[in-house]
């Protein structure tokens, strides 16, 4: 009888995390890909790519939580990706609750940026989507808190590179 039931607790898990992982891609296709298409390739010159370009942002606590602000908060001006300019609009998803972001957010992560992710990747939380919706920024400072990630970035990877 005990083994019965552990099955069935397995069944439903497994159907459970099935489940979870369609609603996290149903989350990216019905808010995400519009803009950014199915792909998460982006539109040049309108909407930037998500796949092979936010992956690295994780190396920083602060690119964590630009992530999440991004989604949170909406970004409205002028940012560059992979050496393309942007200039647009994108609507902020704070009526989303925190477990939607959070796994939106992890399902772009790693499914379409995968090979930048940290050996040491931990997926967003819940908690810490809880805790960026205290700080209100708004859209049009997004593109200089990205221009900071970005810079901090760089200044890792050299200090990386000059290390070894």
């Amino acid at each position: 009888m005990r083994r019965g039931f552990a099955l069935a607790l397995v069944a439903a898990f497994t159907a459970w995390t099935g489940i979870a992982r369609a609603t996290d891609e149903n989350s990216f296709n019905t808010r995400c890909a519009t803009c950014h298409q199915q792909n998460a390739q982006g539109l040049p010159g309108m909407y930037p790519p998500l796949a092979d370009s936010i992956g690295n942002e994780l190396r920083l606590k602060r690119g964590r939580q630009y992530l999440i602000e991004v989604v949170l908060n909406g970004m409205a001006g002028s940012i560059e990706v992979n050496g393309t300019t942007y200039a647009g609009l994108m609507p902020e998803f704070a009526s989303l609750s925190d477990d939607e972001i959070a796994a939106t957010l992890n399902h772009v992560l790693t499914k379409f940026n995968a090979g930048e992710l940290p050996k040491d990747f931990t997926p967003i939380t819940a908690a810490e989507v809880h805790v960026a919706r205290a700080r209100k920024i708004p859209a049009a400072k997004m593109p200089d808190e990205r221009k900071s990630v970005m810079e901090e970035l760089q200044k890792a990877h050299a200090s990386d590179g000059a290390a070894k």
